[in-house]
């Protein structure tokens, strides 16, 4: 009686065993977010895969690794700063000054074409509520003129410059601890100035906002284009571990 009762507890000991060790595989398992890595993806993340030497529209369903969807536009210039003053303007950099920004990482790109330039900037800050305040500051009305949020960052061989600006776009990277944000300003890699029809043409507002609308259009995109590409860094660039 002894000894099944002896083998009876030894029996459980194991299943207890067995148990707590089947435990603690499931839990070297587990994905835990990292917040320290997310809330610094600026600093974490090399620029060549922030922002890559080619870079193509995408959304949710067009995921990074697409091998159709790093191709369209072509890194031109990266700048050294990282200073949230000299890389945004407008009403953002106000609100950037006082929401606390951390860092804003921008480089140029061209189109295939070689005719429109866009800016693009990766803009961390303090706080999550940031993002939603940014992109709220970026809507316009047609016929308004447009507010624009980037310093355009020079590239040889083009004349894209602040004057050269024509529209502009921002989306938030879709992850609470990320308080990052894409915005974009785009235009005439020429130099040449958008928005300013001749007559008869340019005698309303909305005609001079019509002329500007395609460049806010790409702006828009590759703005999100760039938040979608974050996004997928932060998962698949060890974000969770």
């Amino acid at each position: 009686m002894g000894g099944i009762l002896a083998a009876g507890v030894g029996l459980l000991v194991l299943l207890g065993g067995g148990g707590v060790l089947a435990h603690a595989v499931s839990n070297s398992r587990q994905e835990i977010p990292n917040k320290a890595y997310r809330e610094n993806l600026w600093r974490n993340v090399p620029v060549e895969s922030l922002l890559p030497a080619e870079i193509g529209l995408q959304g949710s369903e067009k995921r990074l690794g697409d091998a159709n969807g790093e191709r369209g536009w072509r890194r031109v210039a990266v700048s050294p700063e990282t200073s949230c003053d000299k890389a945004l303007s407008g009403k953002l950099a106000e609100m950037a000054a006082k929401s606390g920004c951390v860092a804003a990482v921008r480089a140029t790109y061209l189109d295939i074409t070689g005719d429109t330039a866009a800016t693009i900037a990766i803009v961390t800050f303090k706080e999550e509520k940031a993002k939603s305040d940014a992109v709220n500051l970026m809507g316009q009305r047609p016929g308004e003129r447009p507010d624009h949020v980037v310093h355009a960052l020079a590239a040889p061989g083009t004349k894209w410059n602040d004057g050269a600006r024509a529209g502009n776009g921002g989306n938030p990277v879709m992850d609470m601890d990320a308080h990052s944000i894409a915005v974009v300003t785009a235009g005439p890699a020429d130099g040449r100035t958008a928005g300013r029809l001749p007559q008869p043409w340019g005698r309303e507002a909305d005609s001079q906002w019509q002329d500007r609308s395609p460049w806010g259009e790409t702006a828009n995109g590759l703005a999100k284009t760039v938040a979608w590409r974050l996004r997928d860094l932060i998962s698949k660039a060890g974000a969770r571990r």
